[in-house]
């Protein structure tokens, strides 16, 4: 009988220190201060010192997500993941975002190894990552396969993938897995391809022990087991550790202990890595302290319709452009920002790419089959077609639809302005951005500002924000 504990972490997203996050509370949300890497060095350390069969693993998002590390294409977190003490990762879509050249750079300064079986060099069509490792622990042999996000040429801006092939990774596990038959006593899938993906993926892959799910944000507090197989996701935002132990008896899984660790101020701290984050945040300390506005909502991004952090986005579009509709891409990551002060650094974590804002005019038609498409890969009754983050966040529209209905017929009412959506005429659209409406670049004009600038400008206008209380995506 061998006893192993796996630690997990995904979709950190350059949340270095403590921060709000957001939890359920009596109805409403409620935010807690969590997370950070001081505290999960200090929780990983400790088990470490008392369990030497113990392996901490990263899903992915490591390398984007706030002001340093964007800035600093992902070289400012390199001194903390040289220190807390990660055996193995996967890169997520956004770590793809410098370019394949300097991903490969910080890849080559990390201590640990990375994996990722399904993208390859372009060129070469050799394997960019290694894709599996082996480690070695005392009385087992544990195989961990890594498996990227298999749409980042798809749905990520194009210098995302340049160079890169990138596949569905389902033929690429399966050959990982029977090479690895025989070599080892576990096998580990850490996966950045987000929850439905993953267990989709476990129904018809045989032999794989566990599955360390990322990309989605899921906190999965219960395990889920398919086709033999456990599927674990720990959250976003470095606000929580997956922790499961596991006990072995002759090659397979006995009994297993899984608990979704909240990283909450009542854990203590690593002094040294609280000395190294320092060390990162420090040279923004300005940004930091620079008040540019102020917010009765709590803003945050955890709906998945409409949520108050794009909603100041769009807002801030809309007035700015005098338009008839604004959108934004309804990305996932952005730790909430309490009512209060908005500072210069809250806004780099908001829209971390800040991207330059554009104008467009497009048909009614136009826009409603974009919307259907967005619909479509939110809710695919195809999980391998599920390409999106969330909705499509916007201003300006109304639009209620229904999930579960076929392709291309979601959408059941559809308002611009409060009026009904005239499919011929022409709609002047604001948003930012090439992930948002890619493969429209040709019609875009862009106009030489930044969404930062522009939601700068619209809170100096307005003072205060406020997010309208009134739903305008519902689904039905």
């Amino acid at each position: 009988m061998t006893k192993l504990t796996i630690i997990q972490q995904n979709d950190t997203h350059g949340s270095l220190d403590l921060h709000h996050e957001l939890f359920w509370q009596d109805n409403k949300p409620e935010l807690r201060k969590t997370g950070g890497f001081p505290r999960i060095a200090k929780y990983v350390k400790d088990l470490k010192s008392q369990n030497e069969n113990l392996l901490f693993l990263d899903g992915g998002d490591l390398f984007h997500g706030t002001l340093p590390l964007v800035a600093s294409k992902g070289e400012a977190i390199l001194p903390s993941l040289k220190k807390i003490g990660l055996d193995g990762w996967v890169p997520g879509n956004w770590d793809f975002a410098y370019g394949k050249e300097q991903l490969s750079s910080l890849v080559e300064a990390l201590p640990f190894p990375t994996v990722a079986c399904n993208v390859r060099d372009a060129k070469t069509n050799e394997s960019f990552m290694k894709p599996f490792v082996i480690k070695e622990l005392d009385g087992v042999k544990v195989g961990i396969i890594g498996l990227t996000y298999p749409y980042v040429d798809e749905t990520m801006p194009e210098s995302f993938s340049k160079g890169l092939a990138f596949s569905r990774g389902v033929d690429e596990t399966r050959a990982c897995v029977e090479e690895l038959k025989g070599q080892v006593d576990l096998v580990v899938l850490l996966s950045h391809m987000g929850l439905p993906l993953d267990v989709e993926l476990a129904t018809f892959v045989d032999d794989i022990d566990i599955v360390l799910s990322g990309h989605s944000h899921d906190r999965v507090e219960e395990a889920i087991t398919v086709n033999d197989t456990l599927i674990v996701q720990a959250g976003s935002s470095a606000s929580f550790l997956g922790k499961l132990d596991i006990t072995l008896e002759g090659g397979r899984i006995e009994d297993y202990r899984y608990e979704l660790v909240p990283i909450d101020e009542s854990l203590p701290v690593d002094e040294e890595m609280a000395g190294i984050i320092a060390d990162i945040i420090e040279p923004y300390s300005n940004e930091r302290g620079n008040i540019i506005g102020n917010t009765e909502s709590i803003l945050h991004r955890m709906t998945l319709n409409e949520a108050p952090m794009d909603q100041l986005i769009t807002d801030a579009y809309l007035h700015a452009y005098d338009s008839d509709v604004a959108f934004s891409h309804g990305w996932r990551y952005g730790t909430p920002v309490p009512a209060g002060d908005i500072t210069e650094y809250d806004l780099h974590t908001i829209i971390p790419t800040n991207p330059e804002v554009f104008t467009i005019e497009m048909t009614g038609e136009r826009v409603r089959n974009a919307l259907e498409k967005n619909l479509e890969m939110v809710f695919s009754r195809d999980p391998f077609k599920q390409k999106g983050g969330y909705i499509l966040r916007s201003s300006g529209l109304f639009m209620s639809f229904k999930p579960y209905n076929p392709e291309g017929n979601r959408i059941q009412k559809l308002l611009v302005g409060g009026q009904e959506i005239d499919l011929k005429k022409k709609y002047k659209i604001a948003g930012a951005g090439k992930q948002l409406f890619k493969g429209a670049e040709a019609d875009k004009t862009y106009h030489g500002v930044h969404a930062i600038d522009v939601i700068k400008q619209y809170l100096l206008e307005k003072g205060t924000f406020k997010a309208d209380g009134e739903p305008r995506i519902l689904s039905t």
